[in-house]
């Protein structure tokens, strides 16, 4: 007799749920990891623009030229904002996929556990039913040779 777990296409499809949540995970912490690249390049600019701002303010500078740099200087620190917020953001993403990934898993992993659990109680009642058919044999043989010697 065959081992035949009723709930085999639930399983699967846990799998199956499982797979693209991890799937979903590892975009979403690919974002978040692009977006900390970004700020890091955003926050090395901005250095390297106040390395090159005090350096134009010893020397003489015309007034737009100031005007100008502060405008820009104040551009790259909200773009840096921006990305703080996305940042932020996609840190919130990840933690939901995560948490997504997570349920997956378990619900598949209690249905694994289940089946494991089946295989095992169905393991054991063939057992059982062999030795009871090999008793059953051993009881028929015993009781022909007691019957051939009367």
């Amino acid at each position: 007799m065959k081992f035949e777990f009723r709930l085999e296409r639930l399983k699967d499809l846990k799998k199956s749920l499982e797979d693209t949540a991890r799937i979903e995970l590892g975009i979403k912490n690919k974002q978040r990891q692009l977006v900390e690249d970004e700020i890091n390049q955003m926050n090395n600019k901005i250095d390297t623009f106040s390395i090159e701002f005090i350096k134009e303010v010893k020397d003489t500078i015309s007034i737009t030229k100031l005007l100008s740099m502060i405008e820009y200087n104040n551009y790259l620190n909200d773009q840096l904002a921006q990305l703080r917020l996305e940042l932020q953001e996609k840190l919130q993403e990840e933690e939901t996929a995560r948490q997504n990934y997570l349920k997956a898993k378990r619900e598949k992993d209690i249905l694994q556990k289940l089946k494991d659990k089946r295989l095992n109680e169905f393991k054991v009642q063939e057992k059982r039913a062999d030795i009871k058919e090999l008793d059953e044999i051993a009881r028929l043989n015993h009781h022909t040779r007691e019957e051939n010697y009367e």
